[in-house]
């Protein structure tokens, strides 16, 4: 008994340990905005929209399968039905009105949720509910974005999450980034109906002069480095009527060309998007195009001066709709002085959107409080 009992210890001795990371973030924004060309209930809104708490688990329990899951609270709600109740206004047995209540709820709070398998440092799979890695901007962190938001552009083309696999790869010391995967295609703003097909995805990012991350916050120091790449979706798919039957085939492709460089403490990036989309009922091309630019950099004393212009022309070929962004704003970061001076990131912002094929205009102010740790 003495002798099993000390292989078992062995055994259990020898055994690898699971290893966990756990990481997380607060961001309370306060918004302030304003359309006065909108509908009387949307000419003001303010309040705390878009605030968000996340927890990060990262690790691994065996070599050389690793795991990431990232939760999100606050960010994705909308206004859930909770109770409906017939009203009769003239008192004779006929429902005349029907009144209902909602309340806001969480549409998802997952952000990211995956298994990857990684046989070398240079090479890995990973599947799961993931973002896209389409544009540069997507494949940022949500606590290292320049403002509170990502660029309109970025979000109107390809949005949130999405479930499935990509093959990633990076080669000599990550100057070259490259995926290719598949996925349901629920972030592509395709909200007509029920559709089924597959989205297949691929992403190549180059960075010649060294490593280069996706931090939009950039260094605080080091050398000028430069990066460009090129996301393409393919994301053919079918419609389907109430019933369940066939209504349209649909080709949809888009590209993104992306541009960054960063030079002791100053980073400025920017992309261009395209879209092109046809369907098997009229043969008629739909155009998209948008691009974004933005730019921040860090002063003595934690101050960041940021700025960023966008612009969307959609469906150029049938009712072109343009709409323009522009956002500036001041980052501050009090805890410069430690090993990880964007552990708290104070943000003041302006933002402006100009809708202007249908002539409507907002204005806002924003504040934002993250802390990470």
């Amino acid at each position: 008994m003495s002798l099993f009992v000390w292989i078992a210890a062995l055994g259990l001795a020898q055994a690898e340990t699971p290893e966990v990371e756990v990481s997380g973030y607060v961001a309370p924004v306060f918004k302030a905005i304003s359309r006065p060309a909108a509908r009387p209930v949307d000419q003001q809104r303010t309040g705390m929209d878009g605030s968000k708490a996340g927890l990060i688990f990262k690790g691994n329990v065996t070599d050389p399968w690793l795991f990431n899951i990232h939760l999100v609270i606050g960010t994705d709600a909308f206004q859930a039905l909770t109770a409906a109740s017939p009203v009769d206004t003239d008192n004779n047995g006929t429902t005349d009105a029907i009144q209902t209540d909602s309340e806001p709820a969480i549409r998802n709070i997952v952000e990211e949720a995956t298994v990857s398998y990684m046989p070398v440092s240079a090479f890995d799979i990973r599947v799961g509910r993931m973002r896209i890695p389409f544009t540069s901007q997507a494949q940022s962190a949500n606590t290292k974005l320049m403002f509170p938001e990502r660029a309109g552009p970025n979000e109107i083309f390809l949005r949130g999450t999405d479930l499935g696999g990509l093959m990633e790869t990076n080669l000599f010391d990550k100057r070259i980034l490259a995926s290719v995967g598949v996925f349901n295609g629920t972030g592509t703003a395709i909200t007509a109906g029920d559709q089924r097909g597959v989205l297949y995805t691929a992403r190549v990012d180059l960075n010649p002069l060294g490593s280069f991350g996706f931090n939009e916050t950039s260094e605080w120091k080091g050398p000028f480095r430069m990066g460009i790449g090129a996301g393409v979706i393919h994301n053919p798919y079918t419609a389907y009527d109430s019933s369940g039957y066939p209504t349209v085939k649909v080709n949809d492709l888009r590209t993104a060309l992306s541009a960054r460089l960063a030079f002791y403490g100053l980073y400025v990036s920017g992309e261009y998007l395209i879209r092109q989309q046809l369907d098997s009922m009229s043969s008629r091309p739909v155009w998209a195009t948008g691009w974004y630019g933005q730019t921040g950099w860090h002063l003595p004393l934690g101050f960041e001066p940021v700025f960023r212009m966008g612009e969307v022309d959609q469906d150029q070929s049938f009712d072109p709709r343009k709409t323009k962004w522009v956002d500036a704003g001041l980052n501050f970061y009090p805890a410069q002085a430690s090993d990880r001076p964007d552990r708290v990131k104070l943000t003041v912002h302006y933002l402006s959107e100009d809708r202007v094929s249908e002539g409507e205009k907002a204005q806002g102010v924003s504040a934002l409080a993250q802390i990470t740790w």
